[in-house]
């Protein structure tokens, strides 16, 4: 091998060498940044679960004090249980037959009481209020405990970067919006993702002035895309692929965009109306924080060169607090009922089928104004499972629905237990109530191809 041969492979092995190390280094720094997300993230699921815990018992101590002899107790309990807000809903006990008169009109009033400012919640955006400089890692954190919208923070760039931050009670998406164009930063557009960060294309437009905001929710036109039908033109149409996106505490499980309140009109006056038939327009989300939706329209004629304004509403389904409802003595015959405010489960027969157990039940739900297509959302949200005797917990193996109607579902729920049922308790997990709401939109200056 020639001199120059030889230095020229140092050469090369060198910089591989250095190569590699550079990527040890990073992986490594990047293992750091993820390791402390990772132990922020433990951290605080760790003090979220023994808050819940504390609050459990302090729910179920005052909900025990609604049967006081002593009526100066009863209404410092149903007060205190009614400050401590909508999250106790979920620990309320369930109301059964042995239950005093007194105790269930104070447990149902209270639960009528949480219901409502639940409800407000929902239709109610969560506000920001931070000033000052700061890293756009720093703001973003902030965002999130105040608003208890969760937002994951990852090895991407320009997290670290400055920015002004001047909010005072501002709309969670229109806060998190203006950091994330600051740090030039987006959410990747996905049917049911999470919050997914990603860097912003250059070209993009800034989300703060791409979006509608609405209460909760987020809406943005993502493309736009004519077809003409060279065969049968009345079959042309204009297709606009929008992202709905809502504060990521709430998990909405029906949509739907009322034909009728759609109203396009584009720089040359022409009026756009739907193509699309009402179940066309109507979806269930997959989960996450975002609902992808293709929506269709008339073609307009060439002359238009943008949508001067949409104007339109959106109808969402959004499941109240989950609520647990419990039965034991599983063999004994007989149907057995438990109800909480407006959920009501109706144990039928638990029974050996074959090798494994099957326990069949009715589930109603019946809030007012409820649609049968939230209902059918909203079964989306159920779950079932098992203790034995010895508290040794046991998922369900699979289920089928026996029936369903506008407000009812018949369901069997398949368990693997291998002591037999004597001793076990049922667990049902389910949403208490179905919250239904409107929001109105607005989009301008979306231009046509």
């Amino acid at each position: 091998m020639s001199r120059q041969s030889k230095l020229i492979r140092s050469v090369f092995l060198l910089l591989i060498v250095i190569w590699t190390s550079f990527l040890c280094l990073n992986r490594l720094a990047n293992g750091q940044d993820n390791s402390e997300d990772s132990r922020d993230r433990k951290a605080s699921d760790s003090k979220q679960r023994l808050e819940r815990s504390d609050l459990e018992k302090k729910v179920l101590r005052l909900s025990a004090d609604l049967d006081s002899n002593r009526q100066a107790i009863r209404d410092g309990a149903e007060s205190e249980l009614i400050e401590l807000g909508p999250s106790v809903v979920e620990f309320l006990p369930a109301i059964g037959s042995e239950v005093s008169a007194e105790w269930r009109m104070r447990i149902e009033r209270i639960r009528d009481s949480l219901g409502k400012l639940e409800m407000q919640g929902f239709s109610t955006p969560s506000s920001v209020s931070i000033t000052g400089s700061m890293t756009g890692r720093e703001a973003l954190k902030k965002i999130a405990e105040q608003t208890g919208n969760a937002i994951i923070l990852g090895d991407l760039p320009n997290l670290d970067r400055e920015v002004v931050t001047e909010f005072e009670a501002t709309p969670f998406w229109e806060a998190f919006d203006d950091v994330l164009d600051q740090i030039e930063l987006t959410v990747a557009a996905g049917d049911g993702e999470t919050l997914q960060l990603v860097p912003r294309a250059a070209s993009a437009p800034l989300r703060i002035s791409a979006a509608g905001y609405s209460g909760v929710f987020r809406f943005e036109p993502l493309s736009v895309q004519k077809t003409l039908q060279l065969q049968d033109p009345n079959q042309s149409s204009l297709q606009i692929q929008a992202l709905l996106s809502w504060e990521p505490r709430l998990v909405p499980v029906f949509v739907k965009f009322p034909i009728e309140s759609m109203e396009l009109i584009c720089d040359d006056g022409q009026v756009l109306q739907s193509k699309m038939t009402a179940e066309e327009t109507e979806f269930v989300p997959a989960g996450g924080s975002q609902l992808q939706v293709a929506l269709d329209f008339i073609l307009p004629e060439r002359r238009a060169k943008k949508i001067n304004r949409w104007n339109g509403k959106v109808n969402v389904s959004i499941p109240g607090k989950p609520a647990t409802l419990e039965f034991d003595e599983l063999l004994k015959e007989g149907k057995k009922t438990s109800a909480i405010g407006n959920l009501k489960v109706v144990l039928e027969k638990a029974r050996k089928n074959r090798d494994i157990y099957e326990v069949l039940i009715a589930v109603s739900l019946n809030t007012p104004g409820q649609s049968a297509e939230a209902f059918r959302g909203w079964t989306n949200s159920l779950e079932a499972f098992m203790f034995d005797k010895d508290g040794k917990r046991y998922e369900n193996v699979g289920w089928s629905t026996t029936r369903m109607n506008n407000n009812e579902i018949g369901l069997s729920y398949l368990f693997d237990i291998e002591k037999g049922l004597e001793g076990c308790k049922f667990m049902y997990r389910a949403p208490g109530a179905i919250v239904e709401q409107t929001a109105e939109f607005v989009l301008e200056d979306v231009p046509l191809p």
